[in-house]
């Protein structure tokens, strides 16, 4: 087995901590998780493939949790308060991408954060491919997400290494034949890193 591609979600790995955005508007705002709960469980999945756009379904939702600014602000402010980069990690990751490895950026994000993370997050320039939900038309832990991936790198299977916070994320990529692991923290991944990689 040679790993030739290893693949990072955002939230939970790259981005570490994450929920900040969800703390701030409880602390903040007053709106708390069990009032957005219905969104994100909800319509904020059909903005996770692409089918909907965050500006046009976030209206209605705002007025009822009592939000007074515009949708452009509501949107700002989650985009950078979430803007939490792990950087022990990304040097980990540069010095992946130094010895020959393809590292790769596999996440759920609608338009915006994903437009976002690409310029502002400095993400393209991170990564040699990214690969956001909405523009793939799915997510995980849907297989198709994986397949599509794996096509795009037009590599085997079992070359390609996958982290991710979410075991359910981990069994899918697991069952499409990825080498795959949990994400717990920097200090396992830099131990279980040695099972894949010789430096």
């Amino acid at each position: 087995m040679i790993i030739k591609a290893i693949c990072f979600d955002a939230d939970g790995v790259v981005v570490n901590p994450q929920m900040q955005f969800s703390q701030l508007l409880k602390d903040q705002y007053g709106i708390s998780p069990q009032m957005t709960r219905d969104f994100f469980q909800g319509i904020f999945n059909d903005c996770l493939i692409g089918k909907a756009d965050l500006k046009q379904v976030l209206p209605p939702y705002l007025r009822e949790w009592g939000w007074e600014d515009t949708v452009d602000d509501f949107i700002h402010l989650w985009l950078t308060t979430d803007h939490v980069i792990d950087q022990r990690l990304i040097k980990a990751i540069q010095d992946l991408r130094r010895i020959g490895l393809l590292c790769c950026l596999t996440t759920s994000q609608e338009r915006n954060r994903a437009a976002y993370m690409k310029t502002v997050m400095g993400f393209r320039s991170i990564f040699d491919d990214l690969f956001f939900s909405c523009e793939i038309g799915c997510q995980k832990p849907d297989l198709e997400y994986y397949r599509h991936i794996q096509k795009m790198l037009s590599l085997d299977a079992d070359s390609i290494l996958f982290w991710d916070d979410n075991p359910v994320n981990v069994e899918a990529a697991r069952l499409c034949g990825w080498q795959a692991e949990v994400y717990s923290g920097f200090d396992n991944f830099q131990r279980a890193l040695t099972r894949y990689i010789q430096a």
